[in-house]
């Protein structure tokens, strides 16, 4: 509806700049928004307080001009006031709410859904747990926040593909076969050493106890040993990463091993064709590439005086990979730790032609844990963080996933484990699933009182004529928009926003009827409560489409 008025807005002063009316001049930037206060209408422009700049013509007088002149071919408008300094109210006709609840119905689960994308392949990758301990909280809420991007990205009408890259090639892969070699020989020898950077937890234990059973390592050299600890400790934990990512609901299309990246010599190949183009150069033993050249604060080593790589190297050849595979778009969601390394990546692919926005990355911040009102600092099993296998044992997949996406990436966020088990409208997601559950017992009740939805809908929508009604409509009208506004600024987190304010005011609507039974959805006017049906009937379609986004089920009893 916002873009319709734009057009008209835009068709209105074209006019008026044509018959002289304005002094004709580029279009300035103009705001639409729905008034807080729905007595101000259903939308507000600020466009001709905007316009009167440069002109010396008072704004109200300019908003007057363009309502006196307004192009409205299709009827949208029932009216148009100027207000405040300078301000222009509008008020759809309510006709064209109804089609919008007709077309809710009739689209069902594809309302909402659009070629935005036009096929662009865009290449998400999130998680990318390195595989040496359990996933945790910051893990699970990249998981949940990546899933749904991909979700609605796909909605939209883009080829996406997700991808877990797996860091396998470095320091610290090596450092879990050594954490379980210690471990293991440490139920001989107590006294073992352990490595001063090993990792710690109940889990590495547990590693070792699983390997040992599975092959005689005591009949071993030692050197290979260790080698079946790093590569069986490693395939341990991919396969429970992979298992509790699943229970998350969270599939990959692709796992990608940075060793073979490293092993099929792609790495070294890159870097050659990144020297060719004059980008490397030798100091201080260790070679460099030129990122500051193309953006970054200072260049940067790529391999070590000891002759190593960093994991700068493989991850720029990860990402030139990534283009080659024939992605358009890439979106990487990365920790927080990870700020500073996102100007010098972006600056070494600018160094090899790709171009600047062709990569997006979303910097995931802490997840802080309550219980008791206490913060929860420490597991058992994992030593020193809980892990997400733990918190879905706790509170369950959708309320993880909802309050994961509860604020934007760039927030802190305080999981409250007390409220998301509460079972009331305190508890953000049992507040939107119960507004569906809600909504099909009472289809249920109209169905046993012989009451169905009209066919076609069109029929009976103008008995819909409470503010709280028309409210809701204007509220669902927003969802292809929102939806697409995600795709631009990719915070899905806006969608649980939405849907919770969604929920609220059906459940405000709903209680309404319980104070006054005419404003009850079914009622003994029949032909209201059809019309009624319908408007309840578009909430639940909309509110699990939403859900379905979210990856969090919308259950029909609760």
């Amino acid at each position: 509806m916002k873009l319709k008025l734009d057009s008209l807005l835009k068709t209105t002063i074209e006019e008026c700049f044509k018959r002289g009316l304005l002094k004709n001049t580029s279009l300035p930037a103009y705001t639409i928004e729905a008034p807080n206060n729905t007595a101000h209408g259903h939308f507000a422009t600020n466009l001709p307080l905007t316009l009167a700049t440069g002109r010396k013509r008072p704004p109200r007088e300019i908003a007057s001009i363009l309502i006196e002149h307004i192009i409205d071919n299709d009827n949208l408008l029932e009216k148009a006031e100027v207000a405040g300094p300078g301000f222009i109210n509008f008020w759809v006709n309510p006709d064209k709410w109804y089609q919008v609840l007709s077309e809710i119905v009739s689209l069902r689960e594809h309302y909402g859904r659009n070629k935005m994308g036009k096929d662009e392949k865009v290449l998400v990758e999130f998680v990318s747990a390195n595989p040496t301990g359990p996933l945790h909280l910051g893990h699970g809420r990249g998981a949940a926040l990546g899933d749904t991007l991909c979700r609605i990205l796909s909605f939209c009408g883009y080829d996406v593909a997700r991808e877990f890259y797996i860091n396998d090639a470095g320091q610290q892969i090596r450092l879990l076969g050594e954490s379980i070699f210690s471990r293991f020989k440490q139920m001989q020898d107590p006294d073992y050493p352990f490595p001063e950077k090993g990792y710690h937890g109940d889990y590495i234990q547990e590693l070792a106890k699983k390997i040992s059973q599975e092959v005689s390592l005591n009949a071993l050299p030692e050197d290979e040993t260790l080698n079946i600890c790093i590569q069986k400790g490693k395939a341990i934990m991919l396969d429970e990463i992979r298992h509790v990512l699943s229970r998350f609901r969270v599939k990959f299309d692709y796992w990608t091993n940075e060793s073979d990246l490293v092993d099929s010599g792609l790495v070294k190949d890159n870097l050659e064709m990144i020297e060719k183009k004059g980008h490397l150069y030798e100091k201080d033993g260790a070679t460099w590439i030129k990122t500051s050249d193309f953006g970054d604060d200072k260049d940067r080593v790529i391999r070590k005086k000891d002759g190593f790589l960093t994991y700068f190297a493989s991850d720029i050849s990860y990402h030139l990979e990534k283009k080659k595979r024939g992605f358009d778009k890439a979106i990487n969601l990365w920790g927080a730790d990870h700020h500073g390394y996102v100007p010098r990546m972006k600056a070494a692919l600018k160094a090899q032609g790709l171009p600047e926005n062709w990569l997006s990355v979303l910097l995931i911040q802490l997840v802080k844990l309550w219980k008791d009102g206490n913060e929860i600092k420490m597991s058992k099993r994992a030593g020193n963080f809980v892990s997400l296998d733990e918190l879905l044992n706790e509170v369950g997949v959708d309320a993880a996933r909802f309050i994961f996406l509860i604020k934007n990436h760039d927030s802190t966020l305080d999981f409250d484990i007390d409220l998301v088990k509460k079972l009331d409208s305190n508890n953000p997601v049992y507040y939107v699933q119960y507004a569906h559950a809600r909504i099909c017992s009472i289809f249920r009740k109209a169905a046993s009182e012989g009451i169905s939805m009209p066919d076609p809908p069109e029929i009976l929508l103008n008995r819909l004529v409470l503010n709280e009604e028309m409210q809701m409509i204007r509220q669902m009208e927003e969802f292809p928009s929102l939806l697409k506004d995600i795709c631009r600024s990719l915070e899905p987190h806006r969608l649980t926003s939405y849907l919770s304010l969604l929920s609220a005011s059906f459940h405000k609507y709903f209680n309404l009827g319980t104070k006054i039974p005419e404003h009850r959805i079914v009622t003994d006017d029949k032909e209201l409560s059809r019309a009624r049906l319908c408007l309840a009937d578009a909430v639940r379609i909309i509110t699990a489409n939403g859900l379905n986004l979210l990856g969090i089920t919308a259950p029909e009893e609760m």
